[in-house]
């Protein structure tokens, strides 16, 4: 680390230089030799920012975090010792004191019981998990997570066994007036720790139930998703400590990648700087002196408390940091990608991972190529490395959204059950105390029923809410769904309703969550690989053999050493309707190697498949319905009209009726005719000759008759 923090090489690593500033994406490692030796496994653990503390506060700290034997005493030994003046005191000087009838002696000796045994009750709750766990994972060790739960409700569990022995111990002041424990005071104090009883219990219950949405939830929802963050950035741990070893941070080939890594906010300074036509170099290594004197602190309390306090130059804290921006992490994946792929290669290999980590890691560097390469296809690209480091940072950014939100909807939900608990030890001390409220318990019932129906509409909605929020949960925030065929993006979740960005327009759409629960929710984020199927229509005479070769086409298009990478092998055409013998409807199915939540992506490869797909059917070649002929007036179509003689069209009519009487399945004359009537059978035969006859007919008939109105009207020579 001493050398790599100084920016030295091992003796096993040759470092190639680039002066271009615009170099070629190719890698960057030479091949001479493998650093398998100088990388190490190391333990994965949040690096946060720590605020400073007071005097006081460090004191408070280290009282906190002393152990609980010496915790408690400073919690217990200083109230018990000033609660012992009085005790004292009602004992010698004051022995007859008295509060009405009972002497003051008892009073204070139940006092420190009951404040000694406030801390006991706790010591209890807080053992109760251990105890738990111990317990319960001699049964099953999947319900040692439920321990959780105990933890958090180490306070109510506390009260709860407080209230009990507080009554219980009650009569401990009248332990010297035997005679006088009959005092209206006590009995109301006794009647006021019944009632705490009560309350407590129902305090503990609501308390329970939120604990018990909250772990379930997280639990169900969160906990393979965490898993696999963690595994990826301890893989992207382990990459850039492999990456460090070959080329040293802030070394020639990466001095711009280490720079947007690890400091991000100068880097932007000193690129609008550049903008504006300001060449400095001041803001190049103050990220870099911040990380050093970070460091330096963090190893001088490293020394003190025996711990890592923070390390800013570790691998897991570099690594946490550019995943923060998406600059950032794409110059932690060009990083990564350019420091394994060999010299003057394009793609990444598994062989290469090989190399870099040393033969006797063969198994885990096949597991990390096995995460890199999610397509299958045997190797990695500069681009599915950015799109996967992208997708780490970005899923970490919605998954710490989607959980505050919830943490914020199981709040709001506390606090409402809360208020129903309120409301309800109100109405138990009213009970306990006041005869005239307990005798018309009967009529207030009958009330809060009749309410019941007013506000019942309301209830409904906030537990088909709850229910639609914490057990169906159809998805999170940062996820792309599709509601009534409407792509949105959800940006907000509350606990009745959720927020949503439109992706056609960028409006935000509020939906409540009892509506949603009656919608169809197509949640395309957490969906595998998607296929989409896409409709064409061609010609009528489109011939098999032709679509079989548009098939073909495409299923090259996809197999493509640079499409591979987008689509699946698994192409097909389907013919899906003739409609009424004029065009052909076919159906191509298509898989990608993604679904469609990333929106840019998915639009480029759709794109780069409908220009093949127009490209194909213009090769074979496909006519369109129709067919491919120029239309009417096109330069390769020129039309013109002549005129003809009453003859000529006659015969051209003739000659037409002829052909389409030759090309019938049953010409006129055959034996179908014998089955018709006469006079009719002519007409049904060859109804173009009938029509044609009756038209002619009448055009002729017309044609004498306007002959002869003329003549009528034209004088007649003598």
């Amino acid at each position: 680390m001493d050398d790599l923090e100084m920016g030295k090489k091992t003796a096993t690593v040759t470092v190639t230089s680039c002066d271009s500033p615009q170099r070629p994406v190719l890698g960057r490692r030479k091949t001479s030799g493998a650093v398998g030796e100088t990388i190490t496994d190391h333990k994965l653990a949040y690096e946060g920012v720590e605020d400073a503390l007071t005097k006081v506060g460090n004191f408070l700290w280290k009282i906190h975090n002393a152990s609980i034997i010496t915790r408690y005493a400073l919690y217990i030994l200083p109230v018990a010792a000033l609660l012992a003046v009085p005790l004292v005191l009602a004992d010698t000087v004051y022995a007859d004191a008295r509060a009405g009838n009972i002497r003051l002696l008892g009073l204070f000796i139940w006092i420190e019981v009951v404040w000694v045994g406030l801390w006991a009750c706790k010591l209890v709750a807080s053992a109760l998990p251990l105890v738990f766990q111990a317990a319960c994972g001699i049964i099953s060790t999947g319900i040692r997570k439920y321990s959780l739960v105990l933890m958090a409700l180490e306070i109510p569990v506390s009260l709860f066994l407080w209230s009990i022995l507080a009554w219980a111990t009650s009569h401990m002041i009248c332990a010297f007036d035997d005679k006088h424990c009959g005092d209206a005071w006590l009995t109301t104090l006794e009647t006021a720790f019944k009632a705490l009883i009560i309350v407590a219990a129902m305090f503990l219950a609501e308390k329970t139930f939120v604990q018990l949405v909250s772990i379930n939830y997280h639990r169900k929802q969160y906990d393979a998703k965490i898993r696999e963050s963690k595994k990826l950035i301890h893989l992207l741990d382990m990459l850039y400590d492999a990456s460090r070893a070959i080329f040293p941070e802030y070394c020639r080939e990466f001095q711009e990648e280490d720079a947007e890594m690890q400091g991000n906010t100068l880097t932007d300074v000193r690129k609008q700087l550049a903008q504006a036509g300001v060449q400095t170099k001041v803001f190049d290594d103050l990220g870099r002196v911040r990380d050093k004197v970070t460091a330096a602190f963090g190893a001088m309390a490293s020394d003190i408390t025996g711990k890592q306090v923070f390390n800013s130059t570790a691998a897991h804290s570099i690594v946490v940091e550019a995943l923060e921006t998406e600059r950032a992490s794409k110059a932690l994946a060009r990083r990564l990608w350019l420091s394994f792929v060999s010299e003057g290669k394009e793609v990444l290999y598994q062989q290469d991972l090989v190399e870099i980590l040393g033969q006797q890691r063969t198994e885990a560097a096949e597991e990390i190529f096995h995460v890199l390469d999610r397509d299958g296809n045997g190797d990695v690209s500069l681009d599915e490395m950015e799109m996967l480091v992208v997708n780490v940072g970005q899923e970490r950014h919605n998954r710490a959204a989607s959980m505050q939100d919830i943490s914020e909807a199981i709040a709001v939900l506390d606090r409402l059950l809360s208020a129903v608990v309120l409301f309800a030890i109100a109405f138990i001390y009213a009970t306990y105390f006041s005869k005239a409220f307990a005798a018309k318990t009967t009529q207030l019932w009958t009330n809060f029923t009749g309410l019941a129906f007013a506000i019942g509409g309301t209830v409904t909605e906030f537990l088909s809410c709850c229910i639609f929020l914490f057990i169906k949960h159809p998805y999170d925030v940062g996820d792309r769904v599709d509601i009534n065929q409407v792509e949105l993006v959800v940006e907000h979740i509350s606990l009745m309703y959720s927020f949503f960005r439109r992706v056609d327009n960028e409006k935000t759409v509020q939906i409540p969550h009892n509506v949603a629960n009656t919608l169809w929710i197509e949640n395309v984020s957490r969906s595998k690989q998607m296929k989409e199927r896409l409709s064409i229509n061609v010609s009528a005479a489109t011939s098999m053999e032709d679509v079989l070769a548009l098939r073909g086409e495409l299923n090259k298009f996809v197999a493509a050493p640079e499409n591979k990478r987008d689509f699946m092998p698994e192409l097909d055409i389907e013919l899906r309707n003739v409609n009424d013998l004029d065009k052909l409807e076919l159906r191509v199915e298509i898989r990608h190697k993604s679904n469609f939540a990333n929106e840019q992506l998915r639009n480029a490869r759709r794109n780069k498949f409908m220009v093949e797909l127009l490209a194909a059917t213009r090769r074979i070649p496909i006519a369109p319905p129709g067919g491919s002929a120029p239309a009417l007036g096109d330069p390769a179509n020129p039309a013109y009209s002549v005129a003809v003689s009453n003859m000529e069209a006659e015969a051209a009519r003739s000659r037409h009726a002829a052909e389409v009487e030759g090309s019938r399945l049953f010409p006129s004359g055959s034996g179908l005719s014998m089955l018709m009537p006469e006079g009719v059978s002519s007409a049904i035969q060859n109804p173009a000759a009938a029509m044609i006859a009756g038209v002619m007919g009448r055009r002729n008939g017309s044609a004498a008759e306007g002959r002869r109105s003329v003549d009528d009207m034209l004088p007649r020579r003598m």
